[in-house]
């Protein structure tokens, strides 16, 4: 019983030894933190980010088109005439226009301001 055990203790302690001159456990340790790294680091998908890094001409635009559309679809429900679909028409373009002026108006300040 004692021999048995002897064997034992030797067989661990050889283990424990090997364990530590392990080359790979560095290389594993790496490993691991490099993905931890990449992992914290990785941006999470987001309207506001999106929209962040769109010039704001364009944000603009999208914005004065999707209110001309607004006004293309409710103005008739509100004015019984046959002129409502071309003032539609127009006010789509007039919305997108100074959508997109009020977007260049930005992006130029903040293009100042960069300076």
């Amino acid at each position: 019983m004692g021999a048995m055990g002897e064997q034992d203790r030797w067989r661990k302690l050889r283990d424990r030894q090997i364990e530590l001159r392990d080359p790979q456990k560095k290389e594993r340790k790496l490993q691991r933190s490099i993905a931890h790294k990449r992992r914290s680091r990785r941006e999470w998908f987001s309207m506001r980010g999106i929209f962040a890094d769109v010039p704001k001409v364009i944000t603009g635009t999208l914005i004065g088109l999707a209110l001309g559309v607004a006004l293309l679809l409710v103005l008739p429900y509100l004015v019984q005439a046959s002129w409502v679909n071309l003032a539609g028409i127009a006010g789509l373009v007039i919305f997108s226009f100074f959508g997109m002026a009020f977007g260049q108006a930005i992006d130029a300040r903040d293009r100042l301001r960069d300076i």
